[in-house]
């Protein structure tokens, strides 16, 4: 009976650099308890500390850091000049959904004429198909932009370009060996990259599209920006954090209809909602929604 009870690993506490704690202490004017917790955290200078301790107080980076960004953000433009259809590809969990309600909303508010499209789960499964995008074009769709995906989808790309659309691919998955001939990749990871904060959700990414073509952080969007970002699991550090701490006031004073019917059925204070609330109530149910081939329905909330 004991052998059974033995446990299997070993747990091995991570070892700090103990000069790096003295030295964050002593710059940073905190104690040596919260200097362990912050170099724990990747936290080594004053004005990290200052950044990760007071995250409303810091700028958002300039989305034009991001490579391909430029070229997206024109074509996109060309697109609401001349009026041509602008179709999101978005996906079917927490951070796919807001991500393209994300998109939506900020390419309507530039004058796109935009639709969206969140594939099946099951009947289509993740990313990209031939299906959907050769029904895009003949719905006269010029213009595809992936969210939350894309990065993978080397040949459903050839073949839009191939049916004459263009595509702008913004994801934050892993790249491959391999990247897609898109009209432009926004992806802070893609080889290269020298943005600042390589961790970005999806909805990060779709945000940073929307900060670039508005002109101006959109604010009014953080909401879904934080949701996305705790529900995709990222780290909380850098410009996530700033996404959470701005979203989480954002989604307190929310008057999206959706939202506020989500918070009334789980009987959710909206005026005391934290990232424990959105890790642990609100995510899971909107991930619920797209694991039950609902992604649309979920969308429209």
């Amino acid at each position: 009976m004991g052998d059974m009870l033995k446990a299997k690993t070993r747990w091995e506490v991570e070892r700090l650099d103990e000069q790096a704690v003295r030295r964050l202490a002593e710059e940073a004017g905190v104690t040596p308890l919260l200097a362990r917790l912050l170099v724990r955290r990747g936290v080594r200078t004053a004005s990290e500390a200052a950044a990760f301790l007071n995250p409303l107080r810091q700028p958002f980076h300039d989305p034009f850091l991001l490579d391909g960004m430029e070229r997206a953000i024109q074509r996109l433009k060309r697109a609401i000049d001349a009026g041509e259809r602008v179709l999101v590809y978005g996906d079917y969990d927490a951070d796919g959904v807001c991500s393209t309600s994300v998109m939506v909303s900020a390419l309507k508010e530039a004058g796109a004429s935009v639709e969206f499209y969140i594939p099946n789960r099951f009947t289509e499964g993740y990313g990209p198909n031939m299906a959907a995008f050769r029904s895009a074009k003949e719905r006269g769709v010029s213009v595809i932009v992936t969210v939350d995906n894309g990065i993978a989808a080397v040949k459903e790309i050839a073949a839009a370009n191939e049916w004459g659309m263009d595509v702008i691919v913004t994801d934050h998955h892993e790249p491959g060996p391999v990247l897609p001939e898109a009209h432009a990749i926004i992806h802070p990871k893609q080889p290269g990259s020298t943005y600042p904060f390589r961790d970005l959700a999806g909805v990060g990414v779709a945000f940073k599209v929307a900060h670039a073509l508005l002109g101006r952080v959109p604010r009014h969007l953080l909401d879904l920006v934080a949701i996305g970002t705790i529900a995709d699991l990222v780290p909380l550090v850098g410009e996530n954090r700033l996404f959470v701490a701005h979203g989480l006031e954002a989604l307190r004073a929310t008057e999206r209809i959706g939202l506020r019917a989500l918070f009334r059925q789980c009987r959710i204070d909206a005026a005391a909602i934290n990232e424990q609330t959105v890790g642990f109530v609100i995510a899971p149910r909107l991930n619920a929604a797209g694991a039950s081939a609902a992604p649309i329905r979920q969308w429209r909330s």
